[in-house]
């Protein structure tokens, strides 16, 4: 078996298990919120939402596009 081999296989051994990483993933999480103040949480979420809410897509079917598609259409009918 070559060396590289042996190692990627050694790696797959060391990888946790389901259960393992459920653990891990639950308290790595509890130890984030031990850190956070309520209303920091608060204000960091409401400031998230906000960003969120910047970064939409702009609708296409607005009043105005439908109006500016309109003009264009009866330009080209006539």
């Amino acid at each position: 078996m070559s060396a590289s081999a042996s190692s990627s296989s050694d790696w797959a051994v060391k990888m946790l298990s389901d259960e393992d990483f459920r653990k891990l993933l639950e308290a790595e999480e509890q130890k984030r919120a031990r850190h956070w103040d309520p209303a920091e949480r608060w204000r960091v979420l409401q400031e998230t939402l906000t960003w969120a809410e910047a970064q939409a897509t702009v609708r296409r079917n607005t009043p105005a596009r439908c109006l500016e598609l309109q003009r264009a259409k009866l330009a080209r009918l006539g």
